[in-house]
């Protein structure tokens, strides 16, 4: 996995570091594993000095290492408790699916019952007080009218 952008410089700089300190100890060895193999045998204290600065590049090397792999360790943990979180959101997604479906299907049911009444409410006849009253208001309107007709309006 590429680490995040916030991380890239850091990381370059470190496998730079780390690719400076290998070329330095391969270039500074010989086969034999000698320091400079071109000096005499019989200076001591340039292998000494050497040897030290030798053993200093290699626990830097090693120190670097170190950091990175805890760094590694830490964005492997993160990487996980991330992942595990994300899981549990799409548990309850999915649950909180699961019941919404199972609700638009209920009401889809109750819509069909609703619909089924309301058609058989349409295909009956008449309410016989609806009738009554048409026949009322009927009646009343013709009794007027001939109300009108038998007094006339008086001047």
């Amino acid at each position: 996995m590429p680490p995040c952008p916030g991380h890239r410089p850091r990381y370059k700089k470190i496998f730079g570091e780390i690719l400076v300190l290998s070329v330095q100890i391969s270039l500074s060895t010989n086969s034999s594993g000698d320091l400079y193999p071109r000096k005499r045998k019989g200076s001591t204290s340039d292998d000494k000095q050497s040897s030290t600065e030798l053993d200093a590049m290699l626990q830097h090397h090693h120190n670097m290492q170190e950091k990175l792999a805890e760094e590694m360790l830490r964005l492997t943990q993160n990487l996980k408790n991330n992942t595990l979180a994300a899981q549990n959101v799409i548990k309850q997604d999915n649950q909180t699916l699961t019941q919404s479906l199972k609700l638009a299907d209920q009401n889809f049911e109750k819509l069909k019952t609703e619909s089924d009444r309301l058609e058989q409410h349409a295909k009956k006849s008449v309410n016989w007080l609806l009738w009554i009253m048409l026949i009322f208001v009927c009646c009343t309107f013709i009794s007027m009218i001939l109300f009108i007709r038998l007094f006339p309006r008086l001047r």
